[in-house]
């Protein structure tokens, strides 16, 4: 197999580190090596065995995805502009250690999507699959459909998945109705309305009519077209198909007006907060008009898009058990900062991902969608965070409980024979001279193959919430945990 075709097909996933040695590509998740092909002698040079080509895009991206994402951000990520979503991922899209295209190491942290220039392209896939995605972006804002919409995936990108996206926004956003705007209106009519033309009045006062200036509500605006442009963009895909009633609706609206594309991506935001679904809109349609993520290179025939996908699970998890009733803080409504020992007065920012409130008491999660390993547990550098958000949060309210949740896929699950423990691993951390539970929660991810995916991951959300509720949010003696040890 070709590491042109390795890297353009989707093989590669995040959170995982693929070694090249003497041409041979070696995997965990993978399972058996990879023995990569090679020009033989006298062959001619084509673009999928020139292998100084391949090695100089690998470290191209790699450097010029990372300085992308620290100079420009907000452009390079595909965001959701959620008050609680947030980038959050301090690696960036591949990182590449070696001497040669035949002897290299490279590692992919928590960004997904795909580079593309000239002949070559790289995809950086979820370890959990397309459906996983679909999923888990759907659930998020209320409209998963739990029959299967059919893989929309493509070997040479991501556009799928800005399109599935953009589409559940549409969704959202519509549920506000259609939006309203005031404009000017100059007519001659029979009733004085806003403001009269006193100079014609006098001119055509035997008329009947008065030239007014009045303001009144319309449907039409840069928005609508924008988003009518938008959805003509993506409309092609299956999915698409659910939501052409509402693409049917602002047709109507728009009245048949023509706008130029430079007026269309020039669309400014609503200043009335109750539309501030359509503002996310908004971005991500010009975004999807422009077919573009990140645009770091000069080259007519390159694209780029990128997911924080660990943002994204993150946002997921809030929402569900946001939805299932539990009281959950914003990540901004108790915010803490400590001393950083700066020479000005810079300080440390403490946004653990989710506070659970129970009871007077406080519980402490952080969400990892990076790999967990279970010889070692949590990784040192996340310990260490956690011991800080508790000794800040627990000198204003007592800490009930702390811990990581992690994403799992079920072949691992059944490995660590999780069923045992309903996906939970409990121990005790002692601090300030109080025993607080430990908890590292996991959720199961079906097989990403599976026909009944939508369902059965929908259980195992169930049981993953029925877990915190009867394992984590108890209000047993901190002793009794000693008991499950």
């Amino acid at each position: 197999m070709w590491l042109f075709d390795i890297l353009k097909n989707g093989t590669l996933a995040d959170n995982q580190s693929y070694l090249v040695n003497q041409g041979i590509l070696t995997n965990r998740r993978l399972g058996e090596s990879i023995t990569l092909s090679t020009k033989s002698k006298g062959q001619w040079t084509y673009p999928h065995n020139d292998e100084s080509a391949i090695w100089h895009f690998l470290n191209s991206v790699s450097r010029d995805v990372e300085k992308t994402l620290n100079d420009n951000i907000a452009d390079a990520l595909i965001l959701f502009n959620d008050e609680d979503y947030e980038h959050n991922t301090d690696g960036g899209f591949i990182r590449v250690t070696g001497t040669d295209a035949r002897n290299f190491t490279l590692n992919t942290g928590n960004l997904i999507g795909f580079v593309k220039r000239g002949d070559y392209s790289l995809k950086i896939s979820s370890r959990f699959g397309d459906a996983f995605l679909q999923y888990i972006i759907a659930d998020a804002d209320g409209f998963l459909e739990l029959e299967n919409i059919g893989g929309e995936s493509h070997a040479d990108g991501y556009e799928w998945l800005l399109a599935y996206l953009w589409n559940i926004k549409f969704k959202r956003a519509y549920r506000l109705g259609l939006p309203k705007t005031y404009i000017t209106k100059n007519d001659r009519i029979s009733r004085v309305r806003g403001t009269i033309d006193a100079v014609d009045y006098f001119r055509n006062k035997t008329s009947g009519k008065y030239l007014c200036a009045y303001r009144e509500h319309s449907y039409d605006s840069p928005a609508t077209s924008l988003f009518i442009k938008a959805y003509e963009a993506v409309e092609h895909y299956s999915f698409c198909q659910r939501t052409r009633n509402i693409y049917n609706a602002f047709l109507t609206a728009n009245q048949g007006v023509k706008r130029s594309r430079q007026e269309i991506l020039r669309t400014p935001y609503f200043t009335n907060p109750f539309y501030n679904d359509y503002n996310v809109l908004i971005d991500l349609s010009k975004q999807v008009i422009n077919q573009q993520g990140s645009d770091f290179d000069s080259q007519h025939d390159s694209s780029a898009f990128f997911f924080d996908i660990s943002m994204l699970f993150e946002y997921f998890i809030r929402k569900l058990i946001k939805r299932n009733g539990v009281r959950l803080l914003s990540k901004f409504e108790q915010r803490y900062e400590i001393p950083a020992g700066a020479l000005g007065s810079y300080m440390r920012k403490l946004e653990p991902d989710l506070v659970f409130e129970v009871d007077g008491g406080l519980y402490v999660f952080d969400v990892k969608y990076k790999a967990f390993e279970p010889q070692f547990g949590v990784k040192r550098e996340d310990l260490f965070q956690l011991h800080t958000y508790i000794g800040q949060y627990g000198n204003g309210a007592s800490i009930k409980g702390c811990g990581f949740v992690y994403p799992i896929s079920e072949e691992r699950w059944a490995a660590l024979n999780l069923d045992k423990t309903q996906g939970l691993i409990t121990d005790v951390i002692r601090q300030q001279g109080q025993d607080i539970p430990f908890h590292v929660l996991f959720l199961k991810i079906p097989d990403n193959t599976s026909l009944d995916f939508n369902r059965l991951m929908s259980e195992q959300c169930r049981m993953f919430i029925d877990t915190i509720q009867s394992r984590i949010l108890i209000k047993e003696k901190i002793a009794a945990w000693h008991g499950h040890r």
